[in-house]
């Protein structure tokens, strides 16, 4: 064996070429420096060494161009902010119909995040809120998605809601396109600026729909302004900040009107309905559908006992004639009840249920509701039961969370009926035919009849019916 001489460390020499392997023989010649193989990996040029490394450097360039992009675009948010990205920021969403006062700004990988947010709709009066905590996806600069915890909105007045069909008209559309969730929301309406909260929806969830989703709802003509839909989950139902109920509230604003939904997921079949239709004069109507008053009364918070009737009813509402217009919160509104209750008659003796027959009893009445939105004032009022019909007058007041009912009503009764009725109640048979026949031919006149009707909206069951009749009958000569 010739001994060679070993080179320096310092001293750059060529690799040798490799020589010819006989078969079968698992050596391998040393890697030249720099062809991408690691010392003793097995691995000569031409086996796959060479195109393995370039795919290492590629892996390690790719991984070098992400960090690079992520790092940019985190520089770039932090060389906007304070002041640039507050902007950006308020020009997003003045861009999609909301003023906002983004509070705390604080910037993560991928995200914004604002603490104590204040915003409103353009264009919309009397409507405002606060975001206690929102986090805002990014795409770029670009949010892709939002989720808020803490979302406080007050409405002032009635003419809060007036601007929103036209809102989401124009915004709508852009804004639903931005995905949006949402934690322990709570609406609350007061008659006008500072004053107390008359009702309140909190600690609820909102889930969003897509236009035109809710149930029986017809789809917009090509062009049309969708439909914005959604329920907001087991929302508290406060009055003068007493709860009175746990419900779900379902609502829907199109291009006309906005609805509302008590006690379902849909406004168009939820048991309570009202709608709000501001143009081109404002008007509001509020439906019950037929529903077991029990579930009735869990709905509003009403006690009334384990009861088996069903109520259904309606309310119209307008401005009252001469009304300011432009005082929508304090105009006075008018409009008509009409109430059906099945399963109940007013209380009476029995010598009257020949009058007072079936088990249905109809209220009508013309409604007044004040400015101040506290007293209800009713004219017209017609009660209907059987072959009884009561008219007279009555008011509403309310009182905090709870309410006073109070109504006077009269009417008259041909004395040949009541004593028909009577001698069917103590005569049966051909008897109690013959007698009826014999007194509706011998008596003539009336009975007036006065009835009073105190009850308080918490405890209809314990209301108060004081009947009382005068006597004005007489003999056929």
């Amino acid at each position: 064996m010739v001994p060679t001489s070993r080179p320096s460390p310092d001293t750059r020499t060529e690799a040798p070429l490799d020589a010819p392997r006989a078969p079968g023989d698992g050596g391998a010649a040393p890697a030249a420096p720099g062809d991408g193989a690691a010392p003793g990996d097995g691995a000569a040029p031409g086996d796959g060494a060479a195109p393995r490394g370039k795919r290492r450097r590629r892996a390690l360039i790719a991984a070098l161009v992400v960090i690079a992009a992520v790092g940019a675009a985190v520089a770039a948010l932090l060389v906007l902010g304070p002041p640039a990205l507050r902007r950006h920021i308020v020009a997003e969403a003045r861009a999609r119909g909301v003023a906002l006062d983004p509070g705390a700004i604080d910037v993560g990988l991928g995200e914004v995040r604002l603490r104590g947010a204040r915003f409103s709709l353009l264009g919309v009066r009397g409507l405002s809120g606060t975001v206690a905590r929102a986090r805002i996806a990014l795409r770029g600069l670009a949010p892709a998605g939002i989720a808020a915890d803490g979302v406080e909105l007050t409405a002032v007045g009635i003419d809060a809601l007036e601007g929103l069909p036209a809102w989401i008209a124009q915004h709508g559309p852009r804004a639903a396109s931005l995905p949006l969730t949402t934690g322990r929301v709570r609406l609350g309406l007061r008659d006008r600026d500072g004053g107390p909260e008359v009702v309140a929806l909190a600690d609820a969830s909102l889930e969003r729909r897509a236009a035109g989703a809710a149930q029986g709802a017809a789809a917009p003509p090509p062009g049309a302004p969708g439909l914005e839909a959604g329920v907001l989950k087991q929302a508290r139902v406060l009055v003068a900040g007493k709860e009175v109920a746990r419900t779900d509230v379902a609502w829907s604003i199109g291009a006309a009107s906005i609805s509302l939904g008590f006690g379902g997921e849909d406004a168009a079949s939820a048991p309570l309905r009202a709608e709000l239709r501001p143009r081109p004069s404002p008007s509001a109507s509020i439906e019950l559908a037929p529903t077991q008053l029990a579930a009735v009364g869990a709905l509003l918070g009403v006690d009334v006992g384990a009861s088996t009737m069903v109520v259904s009813g309606t309310f119209e509402l307008r401005l009252a004639a001469g009304a300011d217009r432009t005082a929508l919160s304090e105009a006075p509104l008018e409009g008509p009840i009409a109430l059906t209750v099945k399963g109940f008659t007013l209380p009476h003796p029995r010598e009257l249920d020949g009058l007072l027959f079936g088990d249905t009893t109809t209220v009508k009445a013309d409604a007044q509701l004040s400015g101040d939105r506290r007293r209800i004032a009713l004219s017209g009022v017609e009660v209907a039961a059987g072959a009884l019909k009561l008219k007279g007058t009555g008011a509403i007041q309310r009182d905090g969370a709870d309410a006073s009912i109070g109504m006077d009503l009269s009417g008259s009764i041909p004395c040949s009926l009541l004593a028909g009725s009577a001698a069917m109640a103590h005569l049966t048979g051909a008897v109690g035919l013959l007698a009826r026949d014999l007194v509706s031919r011998t008596l003539a006149g009336s009975v007036a009849v006065q009835v009073r009707v105190d009850a308080r909206a918490s405890r209809l069951t314990a209301a108060r019916v004081n009947p009382s009749a005068i006597l004005r009958c007489k003999l056929r000569l």
